[in-house]
């Protein structure tokens, strides 16, 4: 078996759902201490300020109203303090009950309940991508995506449309191995990442605002060195007024700095407003802490190490740990929301200069690390790609990791054993073994309708996706040559092009051929042509001669090689003209009289079988087999 049987299966759905349960009932905990906290705040804030009014009234505060003025600021604070861990702790609790009940949904086969097929990286140009489900509804996607950040399901994406170097498989397979069996680690990371609420377009402003050349720095310099002295010497003479009844310009520095703050709250506000938002829309909290997660743990894979190495970016001493960079960035930020309170911020970026200082800072930080932004959010998607490709493995044990060759590598193109669809339910998956033996090489299946020829197809299609991509295949053993999926599988028609089903067919066949020719030249990469029912929707005449044509022309490559499936038995003597490069293969049928069996296994040879009558007449339309008229 190249997968965990039912029971496997059920008990590590069994499994994640013991845990979703866990996580509620922690959830509900942490959720009742933080309500009592609340109320012991309200009670304490609530005596406090009810004793000072009191104690104002009777202007009286000894001995009863000021020490329990004192005693509730004192239960107040200590508990706010305690109000920290548990309110920051109820929603990572919430969403590790999410990805519990998430991780059931992918095994189960439950695609409504996963939160992103992958739909939007579906390419009009790229037909494979849909018709190999590498992308939709139930998709290869959908069953690997664990990312949380929009970069890393991007990542993911690429990885899944455009593979991978066979040079950098094997050292990717290793990163995704080690992280497989980091269970903690993964999870953290999509708890983290899953918690913020990313908007791709500001986290893109973000990134070019710390790459962008700006002179603000340039012109910001000068008021913050003048700010500096106006400020103290501001409250040094106010002091000194209000102490010691001393004459003193305090009027004339505080005008000064009115003045430092109409002329650049003009160009600063735009210059940092962009980072300001509620919370959970902001994405630095959510980065601080992946990277600490990442960047304290000691891995042993060379691709994981030299991820976690390069986001140091070769700083040292505080600035080394990218966690605190991040934290330096988040405090200006956090310093910077004043703004969204109109008097305070009046107050403040008058008395104290805030807005100025604080911009400077944050323009210190932008020119030392803000080029690193794009970095640092690359290299944790690429971390969160190999973390959904490790969950992957660890959620199916009995998959195999590919070995992936160079194009130009000798030996039979593709070598599978107990290959399978993943996509398909364990206890419902029929595993083959197939060799294609050389370049050039067709094969060529027959069988009848529901055999399971386009799922084979697609079988072999979506397994080079996941061996192309690092991730383990749904076989026992897979060993291939590097090459690009070209397909041709269920086409249907296409009325916004004005185009009939079989003419989009024919265009589909042109696509590959062409593919096939342009594979040709030398350093192109081969094509694995996946052609599903040729021309179906024409005469059998016709499309008799035109698929031998197809067929002689796609076994006139060299170099790429494929697999064609058909109904027409008549086809099959191509195999007979072409004994060395058509190799033929069947999947059959059993009718019992009331109903069809299928086994989906491949075997050699042509189909002897067909079920067309048997079909129409479970439906209980009866033709006679003899093509007499039925009758009345």
């Amino acid at each position: 078996m190249v997968s965990p049987s039912p029971a496997d299966r059920s008990r590590r759905v069994a499994r994640y759902r013991r845990l979703a349960a866990r996580y509620g009932r922690l959830y509900d905990r942490v959720d009742g201490v933080i309500s009592r906290i609340a109320v012991v705040r309200f009670v304490a804030f609530a005596v406090a300020f009810l004793c000072a009014i009191a104690g104002l009234y009777e202007r009286s505060w000894l001995p009863l109203y000021g020490p329990l003025v004192g005693l509730g600021l004192a239960v107040f604070a200590v508990a706010a303090w305690l109000h920290r861990r548990p309110y920051a702790l109820a929603p990572r609790l919430k969403m590790g009950q999410r990805l519990c009940l998430e991780a059931a949904a992918r095994l189960e086969g439950d695609w409504d309940a996963l939160p992103d097929d992958g739909a939007r990286f579906l390419d009009p140009d790229e037909p494979a991508l849909g018709e190999l489900q590498v992308f939709g509804r139930t998709s290869l996607f959908a069953l690997l995506d664990r990312a949380g950040l929009p970069e890393g399901r991007r990542r993911l994406a690429r990885l899944l449309r455009d593979g991978l170097d066979p040079a950098e498989v094997p050292d990717r397979q290793a990163a995704a191995a080690e992280l497989a069996h980091l269970r903690i680690l993964r999870h953290r990371l999509a708890i983290e990442a899953r918690l913020v609420e990313f908007d791709e377009a500001a986290m893109a402003r973000v990134i070019e605002w710390g790459e962008a050349d700006l002179d603000v720095a340039r012109r910001l310099k000068p008021w913050v060195w003048l700010t500096r002295l106006l400020v103290p010497a501001t409250f040094v003479q106010l002091a000194l007024t209000l102490s010691l009844d001393m004459p003193t310009a305090w009027q004339i520095t505080l005008l000064l700095q009115v003045v430092a703050w109409v002329v650049t709250t003009r160009y600063l506000s735009p210059h940092y407003g962009h980072l300001l938002g509620e919370a959970h829309h902001q994405p630095f909290g959510a980065l601080r802490r992946m990277l600490a997660l990442v960047e304290r743990r000691r891995f042993a894979a060379p691709v994981l190490k030299a991820a976690r190495d390069a986001l140091s970016h070769g700083a040292t001493g505080r600035d080394a740990l990218p966690s605190r960079r991040m934290a330096r960035f988040e405090d200006i930020v956090a310093a910077l929301e004043v703004r969204h309170s109109g008097l305070l911020y009046a107050v403040v970026s008058i008395a104290l200069c805030w807005e100025i200082q604080q911009c400077w800072r944050l323009e210190q930080w932008r020119l030392a690390h803000g080029r690193h932004l794009r970095d640092d959010v690359t290299g944790l998607a690429d971390i969160e790609a190999l973390a959904s490709i490790g969950g992957f493995a660890a959620d199916h044990p009995g998959f195999a990791w590919p070995v992936v060759r160079p194009t130009d590598a000798d030996g039979p193109p593709i070598v599978a054993e107990g290959v399978g669809h993943p996509l398909f339910a364990a206890e419902a998956r029929v595993s083959n073994d197939f060799t294609l033996a050389e370049r050039g090489q067709l094969v060529l299946i027959t069988g009848s309708n529901m055999s399971g020829k386009s799922s084979f197809l697609r079988t072999l299609g979506i397994n080079a996706r996941l061996a192309f991509a690092g991730a383990p295949a749904c076989a026992r053993a897979l060993d291939l040559i590097r090459c690009a999926p070209s397909t041709s599988i269920q086409i249907t028609d296409a009325p916004d092009q004005g185009l009939s089903r079989f003419y989009a067919e024919v265009k589909r066949i042109r696509r590959v051929l062409d593919e096939v020719d342009a594979a040709e030249r030398p350093g192109s990469t081969p094509r694995l042509y996946l052609v599903d029912e040729m021309l179906s929707g024409t005469n059998s005449r016709e499309r008799h001669l035109a698929c031998r044509t197809i067929v002689r022309r796609l076994v006139g490559a060299d170099r790429s090689f494929g697999l064609v499936t058909t109904h027409d038995l008549s086809l099959v003597s191509v195999a007979g003209d072409l004994p060395e490069q058509v190799v033929c293969g069947h999947f059959s049928d059993r009718f019992d009289g009331e109903r069809l069996h299928f086994d989906y296994t491949l075997k050699p040879g042509v189909a002897t079988t067909t079920n067309a009558l048997h079909v129409l007449a479970m439906e209980g339309i009866d033709v006679p087999a003899d093509g007499s008229p039925a009758s009345e």
